[in-house]
């Protein structure tokens, strides 16, 4: 059965079909090898080791744009190159043309762009990941698609446009018009205003570059398939004019509670909302042209666009659910919005992609074609594209409400880890299924594609979708109308641009000089180079720098963020996901040698941490950083450091001068500015201890949050020990009173790398606290006679009581002035061993201002005033 009428076979140019085919499976296959190691490093985090191009966050990088640009980009111009002559009756512009635009896209933006990535060149931003000198050959390569399929549609005339052609035009147009906004302007507009136009980007990717092209296939395909006209021609236009004019106004909603303007984003809502509606119909008339055909078709290409009608249907009311506040608050930044995204790339776009090209492939009377290998195919795709999409929602629903309770941050981190596993082998179910569609396109005998139609359609059907030409004298009108609905709808865009994009850089603007203090602290030129060092790695993309304005947000990090704190951030590292948590006041809740022991080796201070580990950025251990590592610890430190030395007087002024502001004083109502669980704080103001927990729950605390350091026993020997200065306390040879322990667990102890535990509960700290207890057992050494202890007392009064105060209570008035800033041990709540005390002062405390004391101390004075130090312990207390 010849399946291409002659007149328009020898227009397809099946060579450009077969290579951009190709080299889309391909690319397609080296990105979910990028994507199955990103998702083992969740639950395997030194699978590779601290190699840095197959870190985290730069094979993330190299996976989004290996999907958007080399598998959907390749695929979709292969569904050009088939759909264009038939469609128009007109050959593409040129061979030669298309044989650069296939060299640009591949050898230009695809190769060079992921050597690049994974070389650490790259931008932080969301489906903008490839640096700005690929860019300009990604907006070369778009430009060469106009010029190479735009003319044949304006030869054949606008008024028998049919309803794939449309979305053809109108993706080709507006990507090119879109693809800035995400890529380059941010490198220009700084923070928030940054952030906006890249919300754009985020959005515009999918909705004006993805979306119009797999709905062109979709559009496409099925009347071609079924023989039957698409069900309504009204229902259509509505679809294709709703979807580009209410696209672009969606950006914002990846921002929603942020400091950008409320008004944009409720825009952004109330479009995502309408959006949802247009989906339903476009889906509806899709369905209805499908009737007869069943929800699982015969055909196998028909079979993947129905599937992907569907799941454009699922993802889309998705979409338009968690961009409403109610949902947003709760699920933003969780695998919720991983699971919609791998639904919109993986399962709608993907399929119709694979449907079109199956379509165009089955028609290239010379390629080879496996029927078997392409059921496979779609078996293993629907399957895991389901189970990833279920498994990942169900994750970010468990995140959101850990979240919103204010548990610890690494029980979701921990809780998440069998959806991290699951989603793996639902990653190799689609593996599988890439592999089958590779070898279903690329093995067979020659033409049996063409056969396989034959017997899958005992029924003629149109193999070339031929517009009904409008009634004589209504041509004119009619491609008036579309000139007049095209000028529309890039007005439309303009204004959308400048609605969510302009009109907010303006206000922010405004914000940042009516709420900035004079002369804010910018970085260094170390800090720059960090701030590189953080882009490049990809931390944005496990750790956000905005506080929104909810209260989940406040209680658990601090004062939502201000557009003048991003004032420097070319570009923005707003992220769009917390793996860990939101790093906007970062600065001066950890000592720089814990960043230094947490880079090497994450997991050695926190067990449960899944970050990859940055070794590389050493000489070999910790205590030796590269100056790499410490131009990153540098930037580490001035996140949030401008608002904590302007507070609190700069958040009065800028209270003061935005008082009809109502998410601005919100922002200032904040009980704290630092909200950070972990951040040392001055001793005192301690809850009491309560009721403790289990005791198994006691240990399971201690061994994920504890050990790193202490070491399992509390030896003081857990693997970051060796590294840490001062060094872990061996609580063996330390005995501890109820109300010190309970201190040292809300506060921590400043200077070391003892944290606060404060989003732990009473029972919690009161399990740790009757543990650490358990492990005690200081030896008191030799009887102390009363000249041994009258001696003792002479020598701490005259050498110890300056900084350990008279009493022992660690209150001596050189204690705030100390040349390393940790506090002097509280005599009255701690007890060290009396061979521990010996070996102090003869050895002095590695990291604190505590020296040794041979040189001033006789052996008999050493012995004595350990004696009375062990006597001022209270132990009534306990």
């Amino acid at each position: 059965m010849q399946t291409t009428e002659p007149a328009t076979e020898h227009r397809v140019d099946t060579l450009l079909v077969a290579a951009h085919g190709i080299a889309a499976l391909v690319t397609l296959l080296i990105a979910v090898v990028f994507g199955l190691i990103i998702s083992l490093q969740f639950f395997l985090p030194d699978l590779t080791g601290s190699v840095l191009p197959l870190g985290w966050g730069r094979l993330r990088y190299a996976h989004t744009q290996g999907v958007m640009f080399g598998w959907l980009g390749n695929a979709f111009l292969a569904f050009l190159y088939h759909a264009v002559p038939v469609l128009t009756g007109q050959a593409v512009t040129s061979r030669r043309l298309g044989l650069w635009l296939f060299g640009i896209w591949n050898f230009a933006v695809m190769i060079p762009g992921w050597i690049l990535v994974l070389a650490g060149v790259s931008q932080p931003l969301e489906w903008a990941e490839f640096p700005l000198a690929v860019d300009v050959f990604i907006l070369i390569a778009l430009g060469l698609c106009a010029l190479q399929f735009l003319p044949a549609f304006f030869r054949r005339g606008l008024e028998t446009l049919y309803v794939s052609s449309w979305y053809i035009i109108g993706a080709l147009v507006f990507t090119i018009m879109a693809f800035p906004m995400g890529n380059i302007v941010p490198e220009l507009v700084p923070g928030a205003a940054g952030a906006a136009f890249s919300g754009l980007w985020i959005h515009d990717a999918v909705g004006l570059f993805v979306t119009p092209l797999a709905l062109a296939i979709l559009y496409f395909v099925i009347p071609a398939s079924t023989g039957r006209p698409i069900f309504s021609h009204f229902l259509s236009m509505l679809g294709f004019w709703g979807l580009f004019f209410l696209y672009p106004l969606n950006g914002t909603h990846h921002y929603v509670f942020s400091v950008i303007p409320m008004a944009a984003q409720i825009s952004a809502i109330a479009a995502s909302a309408l959006l949802g509606v247009i989906v339903v119909i476009v889906v509806t008339n899709l369905l209805m042209s499908m009737r007869g055909a069943g929800v699982f078709p015969r055909e196998v290409a028909l079979r993947f666009v129905a599937m992907s009608t569907i799941f454009y249907l699922i993802v889309s009311v998705q979409g338009a659910m968690q961009a409403q506040m109610s949902l947003q608050r709760a699920v933003h930044f969780t695998d919720w919005v991983v699971a919609h995204s791998h639904l919109a790339m993986l399962g709608f776009a993907t399929f119709a992609a694979i449907g079109g090209l199956i379509h165009a492939w089955q028609r290239i009377s010379w390629a080879r074609y496996n029927a078997a290998a392409l059921s496979w195919a779609y078996g293993l795709l629907v399957v895991g594209v389901i189970a990833m999409f279920v498994d990942l929602t169900v994750a970010g629903l468990v995140q959101a409400e850990l979240w919103l309770d204010g548990s610890p941050w690494l029980d979701s981190v921990r809780d998440s880890r069998p959806y991290w596993i699951v989603r793996t082998f639902s990653g190799l179910l689609l593996g599988g299924g890439f592999v089958a569609l590779l070898v279903g396109l690329t093995t067979g005998p020659r033409g049996a594609g063409a056969q396989t139609l034959a017997n899958d359609r005992p029924e003629p059907a149109a193999a070339v979708v031929t517009p009904r030409l409008a009634p004589a004298g209504a041509g004119r009108v009619l491609t008036m109308s579309y000139v007049v609905a095209g000028v529309a709808g890039v007005a439309f865009f303009v204004m959308s641009v400048s609605l969510l994009g302009v009109w907010p850089q303006q206000i922010l603007a405004e914000q940042t000089a009516a709420m900035a203090p004079p002369n804010p602290l910018g970085l260094t030129a170390g800090e720059e180079r960090g701030r590189v060092v953080y882009a490049r790695e990809g931390c944005a993309y496990c750790h956000t720098q905005q506080i929104r304005y909810t209260d989940a947000d406040i209680t658990r990090f601090g004062s939502p963020t201000l557009a003048w704190e991003t004032r420097f951030d070319y570009p923005h590292l707003w992220g769009t996901r917390r793996i860990g948590p939101d790093l906007s006041r970062a600065g001066a809740t950890r000592t720089e040698n814990w960043h230094y022991v947490h880079l090497y080796a994450p997991r050695a201070v926190s067990p449960l941490s899944i970050m990859p580990s940055y070794a590389a950025l050493f000489d070999g251990s910790p205590d030796r950083p590269t100056q790499e590592a410490r131009d990153l610890v540098a930037y580490l430190e001035t996140l949030g450091r401008a608002r904590e030395l302007a507070w609190p007087e700069g958040d009065a002024n800028a209270a003061a001068a935005v008082p009809d502001d109502r998410w601005a004083q919100m922002a200032f109502a904040a009980s704290s500015l630092n909200a950070h669980p972990g951040r040392t704080q001055p001793r005192g103001n301690v809850p009491a201890l309560g009721s403790p927990a289990s005791a198994d729950t006691g240990m399971m605390l201690w061994a994920h949050n504890c050990a790193g350091c202490h070491g399992e026993t509390g030896g003081g020997d857990g693997p970051a020990a060796q590294w840490l200065r001062p060094r872990p306390t061996n609580l063996a040879e330390h005995e501890y009173t109820r109300s010190r322990l309970a201190d040292a667990l809300w506060n921590g102890v400043h200077g070391t790398s003892m944290p606060g535990w404060r989003d732990h509960s009473s029972a919690d700290h009161a399990a740790l606290a009757e543990l650490v207890m358990g492990f005690s057992d200081p030896q008191p050494g030799p009887a102390a006679s009363a000249q041994q202890l009258s001696l003792g007392q002479r020598v701490y009064a005259q050498h110890c009581a300056e900084c350990h105060g008279a009493t022992g209570a660690g209150d001596g008035f050189a204690a705030n002035d100390l040349p390393v800033p940790v506090a002097p041990t509280d005599f009255r709540n701690q007890r060290v061993s009396y061979a521990a005390g010996v070996g102090i002062l003869q050895d002095g405390v590695d990291g604190t201002s505590m020296a040794p004391w041979t040189d001033r101390l006789s052996a008999a004075e050493i012995e004595a005033v350990v004696h009375y130090v062990r006597s001022l312990f209270d132990g009534d207390n306990l």
